[in-house]
């Protein structure tokens, strides 16, 4: 925005007032105090493909390393395609307690209904409904034995129940009708387990449901999952991230500075930040903050389900408040960065930092999720050998130490597989194997190297006039 003069010699002796506060007033919010994860903690998130997708506990991972920088934690993708609880059961040992956890979440029961025996119309014949009922039943008795696990080892449970299968939209796929209806009871059978063991519970189901049906109000095709009923894209899986964050009671501010221009004690309010270096000239104020946080970056992708939650009101607010300040504009500057220019009335309100792309902690959350980004792909890497590893058809493999031998083996026996998925698959597995070693070294200092890049700075705000 063009800069003018300056206003009178009343507005500027008005601002100047803002030198007036203590800077020993501020105070670090008590971040640290969320519902379920401390410094050090290891999370381990147990589940199917929905799971091993990633984007809903990649989210949950990007808030708490922003939010949080200096209480590292340890998050783990444990999610394997096609998985049911007797899967998790069978690597129970060598893929989810070999990483040491102090926390387990788990969300399954996708697979475990066996969507096979649901059709796209109601049917009445005894042996499917005989058949269904035993698959939850299943179900039910697994997933109590694997809470009975985790907690025998006193490794702390969270339940989640499990995302939808969309049967109300409007789309190409074929519709086995009545699935989410059994994800409904295998929910409730959860709440049943968190009441029995005491445990925590994430509800997916409701939230996806209850916006889902909105959606489809005006949009019949409308869907939080994907286009196969299933595997929730990212605005599903922001969702979800959500719903997580807010159950465990993830705190609403990055920061919050309230000044005041007409008291003498200006930080009326502040947390998370420390204000310090008050200085003046003849049209302006300026103060260094440094927050003890970062706000949450997001991708285009995201953006639909930051929306529809109302994610950053409820969950990304970085609060500059300044009260009382005469009518006019003033703008906003970050470590001489032009960031937007307020009105009087806007300032008085209350702006919302996290909602501009172009301020220096912005810029650094955005490199704070690229880091991520090379993480993630990392861990694709490992869950697509596990995805392989943990397949009968692997199992059944001689010669497993013979990579060359392996391939050829499962080549043949996908060849006759309709889907081109397993081959694909295989591909990248035979590609990844050898080089297993580094990929988990270099995931481990990707983890490290996050946390570095995600450490508070100081930043250099001024407020000035302008007309």
């Amino acid at each position: 925005m063009k800069r003018l003069g300056i206003y009178s010699i009343l507005v500027s002796v008005m601002l100047l007032n803002l030198i007036g506060c203590n800077i020993n007033k501020t105070e670090k919010e008590n971040n640290s105090a969320t519902t379920f994860f401390k410094k050090g903690d290891r999370i381990c998130f147990v589940g199917n493909s929905i799971t091993n997708m990633g984007y809903f506990h990649h989210d949950i991972y990007l808030y708490h390393v922003t939010r949080f920088p200096n209480q590292p934690v340890r998050m783990f993708n444990l999610g394997v395609s096609g998985d049911v609880t007797g899967g998790v059961l069978n690597r129970m040992d060598d893929d989810i307690l070999i990483h040491n956890p102090t926390h387990a979440t788990i969300m399954l029961g996708m697979n475990d209904v066996n969507r096979r025996l649901y059709g796209p119309l109601p049917t009445t014949d005894s042996d499917t409904l005989k058949r269904r009922k035993e698959a939850v039943d299943i179900y039910k008795k697994q997933l109590d034995k694997i809470i009975n696990i985790f907690l025998s080892k006193n490794i702390k449970v969270i339940l989640e129940r499990p995302s939808i299968y969309d049967q109300t939209a409007k789309l190409p796929e074929r519709n086995h009708l009545g699935v989410n209806d059994v994800l409904g009871e295998c929910a409730v059978y959860i709440d049943s387990l968190a009441a029995k063991y005491k445990l925590p519970v994430v509800d997916f189901h409701t939230i996806m449901n209850r916006i889902n049906t909105g959606l489809q109000k005006t949009n019949p095709a409308a869907t939080l999952t994907g286009p196969d009923r299933i595997h929730p894209g990212q605005t599903g899986h922001l969702v979800m991230a959500y719903q997580f964050l807010k159950t465990e009671g993830a705190p609403k501010y990055v920061s919050k500075i309230v000044v005041d221009s007409r008291n003498s004690k200006t930080l009326k309010e502040s947390s998370n930040c420390e204000i310090k270096e008050i200085s003046k000239n003849s049209n302006s104020v300026s103060f260094t903050v440094t927050e003890f946080a970062l706000p949450f970056p997001s991708t285009e992708e995201m953006q639909e389900g930051i929306k529809l939650v109302n994610f950053t009101n409820e969950l990304n607010v970085e609060l500059l408040k300044v009260n009382n300040l005469p009518k006019g504009k003033y703008q906003l500057k970050i470590d001489e960065n032009e960031v937007a220019a307020f009105s009087a009335e806007q300032l008085n309100e209350g702006v919302n930092l996290a909602e501009f792309h172009n301020t220096p902690q912005y810029k650094q959350a955005e490199k704070v999720l690229v880091k991520f980004q090379e993480l993630w792909k990392m861990e694709g890497y490992l869950r697509g050998m596990k995805f392989i590893e943990y397949m009968e058809d692997y199992k059944a493999c001689p010669h497993k130490e013979n990579i060359q031998f392996v391939e050829t083996y499962l080549d043949s026996i996908f060849s006759g597989y309709p889907d081109p998925y397993y081959k694909n698959q295989l591909k990248k597995y035979i590609s990844n194997k050898p080089n297993e070693t580094e990929i988990l070294k270099k995931s481990e200092i990707l983890r490290d190297e996050i946390y570095k890049l995600a450490q508070p700075v100081k930043h250099l705000y001024s407020i000035m006039v302008i007309e």
